[in-house]
């Protein structure tokens, strides 16, 4: 695609977005209704995205490097995402709740629809988008984004619930889409997965617009701010040199940067509230950097296409 077809498309896509928001501020509908969409994205309309964008689909070894470095440096920003809280002198809830929200990214509610807006023509972005989701970011955040949430609020780690993401369809979705990649299936059921994938777009980017809230945005301006620097500049950087050192190059990386460049993912927002770090906080952020991100996405686009 063009530079600036690229980004009009991509537009389009956050139009959704401020369209799920809008009605949520004009009580056409209820941020409780986010729920129910994001039930019917999880459970039917993204398994079957990700089974269509995977099958028949080759798979490189760029596509499983790539989300090896993107997951090291997470772990990197986790760390920088702490000295920063030492500076800013944040309580350790506070802490371990700028950690979430500052190294695990959007990168598959939002990521999803903007990778197919971006590179709509190309067949492998949307499986590296899928592989660099799944195992950089789904896989981290659901285990050691646990961890790192339990020890900040001072809890015992319960770890039953370190891998409970493996019960939802997303992950078993993937695992099987990948075992089946090269299975020829009837064409009434490609045609129907194709049908429900169709409906992840546009129901993602309502139920962000749903669930966005400015909380205590004003109670930690700096923190906010630190978040913005680290998950939106610093941590797309890093992945970007990390895989050119590896060697990494065209739509992989592409890919993978766009990804690390996504704002807070909603779950992680989901993660500090029901482990007992500053949700308040991470709510905030999650609302701050997503709207930030409707224009450093069409940024960051510009400097990568």
């Amino acid at each position: 695609m063009q530079t600036s077809q690229t980004v009009a498309t991509t537009a389009s896509i956050f139009l959704l977005l401020l369209a799920g928001y809008a009605t949520k501020r004009l009580g056409i509908l209820k941020a409780s209704d986010a729920r129910v969409v994001n039930a019917l994205v999880v459970n039917l309309t993204m398994p079957a995205f990700i089974f269509v964008s995977i099958h028949r689909k080759p798979i490189t070894p760029e596509m499983v490097h790539a989300p090896v470095a993107g997951f090291v440096m997470e772990m990197v920003v986790m760390g920088l995402a702490y000295a920063a809280a030492r500076l800013l002198r944040l309580d350790r809830r506070t802490t371990g709740a700028l950690m979430l929200v500052s190294a695990f990214g959007n990168t598959g509610f939002l990521g999803y629809p903007v990778v197919t807006a971006a590179f709509n023509r190309n067949k492998s972005a949307l499986l590296s988008a899928v592989m660099f989701d799944e195992f950089a970011m789904a896989l981290a955040l659901n285990s050691i984004g646990v961890v790192v949430a339990v020890s900040f609020s001072g809890a015992q780690t319960n770890w039953n619930c370190v891998f409970e993401f493996l019960k939802s369809p997303l992950f078993p979705a993937t695992v099987v889409s990948l075992l089946l990649r090269n299975t020829e299936l009837p064409g009434f059921l490609t045609a129907a997965l194709q049908y429900l994938a169709a409906g992840t777009v546009p129901l993602a980017m309502i139920s962000i617009g749903l669930s966005l809230s400015a909380g205590a945005v004003k109670d930690h301006p700096a923190a906010i701010a630190a978040a913005l620097v680290l998950k939106m500049a610093v941590l797309p950087i890093l992945v970007w040199l990390a895989l050119t050192v590896l060697g990494i190059t065209g739509i992989v990386k592409q890919v993978a940067v766009l990804e690390s460049a996504m704002p807070p993912a909603v779950f992680s927002g989901v993660v500090a509230g029901r482990f007992g770090v500053n949700g308040t906080f991470a709510a905030a952020a999650i609302f701050v950097l997503t709207l930030c991100s409707i224009v450093l996405i069409p940024v960051t686009l510009l400097l990568i296409v």
